[in-house]
């Protein structure tokens, strides 16, 4: 008796996990009933949340040559999740965000202190904590729908640029991941690669050559946030600066003028950066820079290429400290702590600094910046 009811239970077990696993099956979206999202705008507009979304809708079809669409969809709602549901009524099919490459966030949006939009895509699993995160110069829906050259749409262009090998001097990237991680250092301060639009020389492929010139898109200046919303926009040069203290850059140029007056530049090979605390109301940074003369390898054979001279040396150098002290004093105006130098501090000294200083400790602060040139 005891057996025979073993095996009933074991039977109803065995039942129930089949028509739980054919119910799992059963729901899931097949692909050509889902819109695959690859870049998500975020604008605001009279207190709702606006979203645009670069869908690829998949083709049902034998021939690999009929490719995918890329579409622009846009929705709304007094709240991102709301906007979200609105947006698959729009497209006509499910929104999946799983292969999101980028977000970005429209100047208005970014302007009108709305952190709550953020803080759900974090702790969400809506998109990945890697997910490119950059600002728009305008709005975030016009940014998507650009016209690209080779018929590439604006989402994938940005994320070649940013996740490229070559990390260029003045471009400064962000994650979802990483801006969340800043924003809850000491001083509270984020800053995100601003995108704004340049016209090329040239027209879609195939076009006349009369045709509407195509767009290029242009990262190198910055957006500084804190955890209330937009502070200040660095322009190129200081954008550049603050590459040298966040990022290890392999690419991009350093101009001088040479000693025989003609306007050169150097080639940039390696950074380095090093962040030290030396008493409670300074911080020293060190930068080291590998560099090459840009004509080295470009002369003519029976020509030699000079190499940077002593002079030029101490000129490309003092250009690089003006640069990043011009960026310090500009974000110090606004508060912003865009060397992290507090966090710097904190480490170093712990609470008891944080309790001798106040909030804004960056009124006192003095910033100490050394930098090695390294000719090759």
């Amino acid at each position: 008796m005891k057996k025979r009811l073993k095996k009933k239970w074991i039977l109803l077990a065995v039942i129930v996990a089949v028509v739980a696993l054919l119910d799992g099956l059963a729901s899931n979206i097949n692909l050509l009933d889902r819109a695959i999202v690859v870049g998500l705008g975020i604008d605001e507009e009279n207190g709702d949340t606006v979203i645009s979304a670069q869908v690829i809708i998949p083709k049902n079809g034998s021939s690999a040559s009929e490719g995918n669409d890329f579409v622009v969809y846009t929705s709304r709602g007094d709240t991102f999740q709301k906007a979200v549901e609105n947006l698959s009524y729009a497209v006509g099919l499910k929104a999946s965000f799983a292969h999101t490459n980028v977000v970005i966030l429209g100047d208005g949006f970014l302007k009108s202190g709305r952190t709550d939009v953020l803080e759900f895509l974090v702790t969400s699993d809506i998109v990945t904590d890697n997910t490119l995160l950059v600002a728009s110069a305008g709005d975030a829906k016009d940014l998507l729908a650009v016209q690209m050259p080779i018929n590439e749409v604006a989402s994938y262009h940005l994320t070649e640029i940013l996740q490229s090998n070559r990390k260029e001097a003045g471009q400064n990237t962000s994650s979802l991941k990483s801006y969340f991680e800043d924003i809850y250092k000491v001083g509270q301060t984020a800053c995100l690669p601003l995108v704004f639009l340049r016209e090329s020389e040239f027209g879609m492929l195939g076009q006349r050559a009369d045709s509407e010139k195509t767009k290029l898109l242009d990262v190198s200046h910055v957006v500084v946030t804190n955890a209330e919303g937009y502070l200040v926009r660095l322009g190129r040069r200081q954008s550049a600066a603050l590459s040298y203290t966040t990022q290890k850059l392999n690419a991009g140029s350093l101009s001088y003028i040479g000693d025989d007056g003609i306007k050169k530049e150097a080639v940039i090979l390696r950074t380095d950066c090093e962040k030290k605390a030396l008493s409670y109301d300074e911080v020293e940074i060190k930068l080291d820079f590998s560099v090459r003369p840009a004509e080295k390898y470009f002369v003519r054979p029976d020509a030699t290429a000079d190499d940077i001279s002593d002079e030029e040396e101490e000129q490309i150098c003092a250009d690089i400290i003006s640069a990043v002290a011009d960026c310090f004093e500009v974000c110090k105006y606004f508060d912003a702590d865009v060397f992290h130098a507090g966090e710097e501090l904190y480490r170093t000294f712990g609470e008891e600094w944080r309790l001798s200083r106040e909030k804004n400790y960056l009124s006192d602060l003095k910033l100490r910046i050394t930098v090695n040139l390294n000719v090759k």
